[in-house]
């Protein structure tokens, strides 16, 4: 009988799905990612280009921590490209570049960068460095392979060998076959020098970070006979570590008791030195001398001769007597063979009051030849040494001469309409200007010295760090991974000794260097001559019975 089956119930075909979107990785994945992402060393690179790139705008945009008084200029429109584009370049922290929080993200983002790709790179050479020379395998197919013939027995043959390969680390290993073998390599510290010179660059970074964060460098001009504090306020220009206060700094005085320059016959500086005095609550501790190349030490300060030049004495009072209304020294940088400088005599005040007068703002416009004579009308320069100055002063006074702008005086341009008066003056002279209503003296000359004080803190880790540099430099450079084996298989009544290596650098010099081994083994064997490029001699197989 046949029993008849109900007939199956269609099923139609699933409804094809659109395109399957990824998946979504989840919060530790994604920390997964970034951190290996983070790890490569072409991350590095990108994130030192970026540290680049931002203390290349540093350099084109004022820093506030350094001169201030600019910032402020544009701020307020009267410089740079204008308030609207400050206010843009002020939300973007660039004028505190490396104080803002985007640049210490990331250097905090590339020493993590430099830590994750230097510490694996560290375990994997000490792992290969702990590794004894792995055995050889198919000898004969090595492009560097050479059988010598010796009537040694295989163990005096390797004992021989194992002296030629002295140089090499080295051990005694029995190949696949059973043969006895010698597994020697060198060349390791190509790694490793890579590895320290990397360190070194990822110390020099440290270095950095420490100086920018903790030092300070300032620059002052002090006139002979004058003397200068280690505070914030007295420095012409300073430029503090982030983390600097005001009370880190010593508070020692520097007191300058004497200056001395010598030339060259085409008037250039041979040498000059600073006779300093350092003075401790009014109680002179130490008396030196400071000169280019050897700074003064003192209290973790350096004290650098940087420049020098001449500081005219020069007063400006009333025609007839009075109180002075200049007298103090002028600090005149060269030009040339001359030295020039300004004085604001007077600042002036355009409205009094009171029905009073505008009284004129009123400056001095001054260059200095040391040793000039004046021959048949025209002004002859002897030497550069101070034996017979000439003062020109050229004095001007007006209402408006920029004199109570924020700014150096030496960037303004007085009008020629505000000349009152010019004289040529030497020591001790002087002359009536500005119709004999103003009388300029030049009391005497001295001279002046610039000086450079600076605390580096990472001065030290720096110094490491460039030693390091030529450490790991010359291996990288000179040294290379190569590999060589010899086995010693009896022939009868001799020994065929089997030389072979490969290099994974430097073929040409590996070249000659397998060359010098294999003479040098050849020799120490005492055979005949070699059998060049001989095929290795197969170890004969026992049969197997079956």
């Amino acid at each position: 009988m046949t029993e008849t089956l109900p007939p199956r119930e269609r099923v139609d075909p699933p409804a094809p799905r659109g395109p399957r979107l990824p998946d979504i990785p989840g919060p530790v994945e994604t920390l997964g990612l970034a951190w290996r992402r983070l790890r490569k060393m072409s991350t590095a690179l990108v994130l030192l280009f970026a540290l680049a790139l931002a203390s290349v705008v540093a350099t084109f945009v004022p820093q506030e921590p350094v001169i201030a008084r600019t910032v402020e200029l544009w701020r307020a429109g009267t410089a740079g490209p204008g308030a609207a584009w400050a206010r843009v370049l002020d939300a973007l922290s660039f004028f505190d570049v490396f104080g803002s929080w985007w640049f210490l993200a990331i250097t905090a983002a590339l020493f993590t960068s430099l830590t994750g790709c230097l510490f694996p790179r560290y375990r994997a050479f000490a792992r290969v460095v702990r590794r004894p020379p792995a055995p050889g395998r198919g000898l004969d197919r090595l492009a560097h392979h050479e059988v010598l013939r010796t009537a040694l027995p295989p163990t005096a043959a390797l004992d021989a060998a194992e002296t030629v390969l002295g140089r090499y680390r080295r051990r005694r290993v029995e190949a696949v076959d059973g043969v006895a073998q010698i597994a020697a390599e060198r060349g390791h510290w190509r790694e490793g020098g890579s590895l320290i010179f990397h360190t070194a660059f990822y110390l020099l970074l440290v270095g950095i970070v420490i100086g920018h964060s903790f030092g300070f460098t300032g620059q002052i001009n002090v006139a002979e006979g004058s003397d200068f504090a280690d505070t914030t306020v007295v420095y012409d220009q300073a430029k503090p570590g982030r983390f600097w206060d005001a009370g880190d700094h010593r508070g020692f005085v520097v007191r300058l008791d004497d200056f001395d320059v010598s030339y060259h016959p085409d008037f250039t500086p041979k040498d000059f030195v600073s006779t300093v005095t350092i003075l401790e609550d009014g109680q002179e501790v130490r008396t030196t001398q400071v000169r280019v190349n050897h700074p003064l030490v003192y209290r973790g300060m350096k004290i650098f001769q940087a420049r020098f030049g001449m500081a005219p004495r020069v007063v400006v009072r009333p025609a007839g007597g009075g109180d002075a209304l200049f007298d103090d020294r002028v600090l005149l940088t060269q030009d040339g063979p001359f030295w020039v400088g300004r004085a604001k005599v007077s600042a002036g005040n355009p409205s009094p009051g009171d029905g009073r007068d505008p009284v004129p703002q009123i400056a001095l416009d001054l260059a200095l030849v040391p040793d000039a004579a004046i021959v048949d009308g025209e002004l002859r320069i002897n030497s550069p040494e101070p034996r017979n100055p000439r003062l020109a002063a050229s004095l001007y006074a007006g209402q408006d001469l920029g004199l109570g702008r924020p700014e150096p005086i030496s960037s303004l341009e007085f009008p020629q309409s505000d000349l009152v008066g010019q004289a040529m003056l030497t020591p001790g002279g002087s002359a009536d200007l500005a119709n004999g209503l103003l009388t300029v003296e030049f009391p005497e000359l001295d001279q002046w010295s610039g000086f450079q004080v600076s605390h580096a803190p990472g001065r030290r880790v720096l110094l490491v760090a460039g030693m390091l540099v030529l450490v790991g430099l010359i291996p990288s450079l000179y040294s290379y991974r190569r590999r060589l084996w010899v086995e010693a298989r009896r022939d009868g009544e001799r020994t065929d000794v089997v030389l072979a290596g490969v290099a994974l650098q430097r073929q040409t010099a590996f070249a000659d260097e397998f060359a010098e081994v294999r003479d040098t083994l050849e020799a120490a064997l005492a055979g005949p001559a070699p059998l060049r490029h001989a095929p290795a001699v197969p170890t004969p197989q026992k049969e197997t019975r079956r």
